[in-house]
């Protein structure tokens, strides 16, 4: 029989892409898909994009494991966003100073503090093949998928999790991004889905984006998702970093070398709330 107990969380956003965070790292926090959703619900629930869990580090050289779940219930190997959200909160429990690392499904992330306004997450060097994004039957980008009666041209860019990019000649509207992001994100051509941005060139160094998270629908920001719009079109030539990317939460910045290169993404964030659930555990 499982036991009533109490778990503290901890609700946080970063540009509006908002989070639960939970400490699990003495193990009692295992969530069930159904669970998470409940938890997600805007109307009974707390509501959040992701569910953020901490578990004990399996390396020595990080602080701690952070495991990320989607509203619906399925598991994200990473999350930009998020990542500078568990950076804030481990910083105001004193835990880091300057720079840590903490493991994801996707890699290690490095996290640098400077002030809650301009926290920078370096993200694993982008894989930009197919194979990578899990686009079956392809052996380079772009890519012409149809969607709703239409073909939409794709780059794409691994991060961990899957990113494909359409460069829009307009800014993005939102009726576009939730009919076109929904089939694409589940596209039959897609192994195991991906997030879908679509992403508008306002200047050399500047993306407007809007993104379609795999699992979560349209996000205010999508942390993984500018960097892998970013990255693509640096690398296909289309603009020049560092690059501002503009979402409907705030901007992010994105830095990135080159090819084989980690990625580095820098933003706000900011806590919103505490409290605690009650478990069964």
């Amino acid at each position: 029989m499982r036991k009533r107990g109490r778990i503290a969380f901890t609700k946080l956003e970063a540009l509006g892409n908002d989070f639960v965070l939970v400490d699990g790292r003495d193990a009692t926090f295992s969530p069930e898909p159904t669970e998470i959703v409940a938890l997600a619900d805007r109307h009974r629930g707390i509501g959040f994009d992701q569910l953020l869990a901490l578990r004990a580090a399996n390396s020595a050289d990080a602080l701690c494991r952070v495991d990320v779940y989607n509203s619906d219930g399925s598991m994200a190997e990473q999350c930009g966003n998020g990542m500078r959200a568990v950076a804030l909160w481990l910083h105001r429990r004193g835990e880091f100073d300057r720079t840590t690392t903490v493991e994801t499904a996707a890699g290690p992330v490095a996290l640098m503090w400077e002030s809650a306004v301009s926290i920078t997450a370096t993200l694993p060097p982008p894989d930009f093949t197919p194979a990578a994004c899990g686009v079956a039957g392809h052996d380079r980008f772009p890519i012409d998928l149809p969607a709703d009666g239409e073909v939409v041209q794709v780059l794409g860019a691994a991060l961990g999790n899957p990113h494909l990019v359409a460069l829009l000649q307009h800014p993005p509207g939102d009726d576009e991004v939730r009919r076109i992001g929904s089939i694409l994100s589940r596209h039959p051509e897609l192994e195991n889905g991906a997030n879908i941005g679509f992403a508008f060139i306002e200047a050399p160094s500047c993306l407007r984006l809007q993104v379609f998270e795999r699992g979560a629908g349209p996000t205010r920001a999508c942390g993984s998702g500018a960097c892998a719009a970013a990255t693509a079109l640096m690398r296909a030539g289309h603009v020049n970093g560092p690059v501002e990317v503009i979402q409907p939460g705030g901007t992010l910045v994105i830095d990135w070398p080159g090819e084989g290169e980690p990625v580095t993404m820098t933003g706000p964030a900011s806590k919103v709330f505490e409290g605690v659930i009650a478990w069964t555990k």
